[in-house]
């Protein structure tokens, strides 16, 4: 229909088939608007959905080069044929086209959209994904409520990753924190099997061995705020013990 109504205007004879009665209404109104000529109007089946059959003559004098013209087509199509997914799920919209569909390709080239075009199910689509591209298709149209929704649901979706993003990171911290307490643990116990009072062990390293035993699970923070000694220094010396376990061959 799109294609039809956005021609050079010559005055042939143009025919319609419209399912929907506000769309026929509209297209008469907006052809007589522009000068055009109605002959005929038919209505066909009634029994579920009728189809209203137009035949108009069109004036010349408009092309789709003008830009007033070049967003009425792209409007006009995505309103006829057009669908958008659900921001929250995915950013995509596509138009079904006739087999000659420049006409969406080149209005939205005017305004630096690339529509890509494919085939499905033996029709022809051109479609665009992307918050970006959808976002200024959507403002070139004129739906300018569906462009602020889509940025909010934007702002949205980027929050929510950026939550998840932090959580998987901080819970991936987590665990290997508590990984490595508990090899540390594991290290100074084996080590206390031989010998009950740690004294093979310099003091340093049986003071944090025994600060790691009654405190498990604390962070190095909590050790270094326990024992006043610095993050750097008990990571040090837990490092030490581990290693010396091994080396004992009591770690596995």
């Amino acid at each position: 229909m799109v294609e039809a109504l956005a021609g050079p205007g010559d005055g042939a004879p143009t025919t319609l088939r419209i399912p929907r009665n506000a769309v026929a209404r509209k297209v008469v109104h907006l052809a007589r608007a522009a000068g055009g000529q109605v002959e005929a109007v038919r209505k066909g089946p009634t029994d579920k959905r009728p189809t209203y059959r137009l035949r108009l003559r069109l004036p010349g004098g408009r092309g789709s080069s003008d830009p007033c013209c070049a967003r009425a087509i792209l409007r006009g199509a995505f309103l006829a044929r057009g669908v958008m997914g659900n921001p929250a799920d995915a950013y995509h919209l596509e138009i079904a086209t006739p087999a000659k569909g420049d006409l969406l390709a080149a209005g939205a080239a005017r305004a630096g959209i690339t529509l890509k075009r494919t085939t499905r199910r033996g029709r022809s689509l051109y479609y665009l994904k992307g918050a970006d591209p959808i976002s200024r298709m959507l403002g070139l149209m004129g739906a300018n409520r569906a462009v602020m929704r889509l940025e909010n649901d934007r702002i949205l979706r980027d929050m929510r990753s950026q939550a998840n993003r932090r959580a998987n990171s901080e819970t991936a911290n987590l665990d290997k924190r508590l990984r490595a307490a508990l090899q540390q643990r594991a290290a100074v116990r084996r080590l206390k099997a031989r010998d009950s009072r740690l004294r093979s062990l310099p003091p340093a390293l049986r003071d944090v061995a025994e600060l790691r035993l009654a405190h498990p699970r604390a962070s190095l923070r909590e050790l270094a705020e326990i024992s006043e000694l610095s993050k750097s220094a008990i990571a040090n010396r837990l490092r030490r013990l581990v290693a010396l376990a091994n080396r004992n061959g009591l770690i596995d």
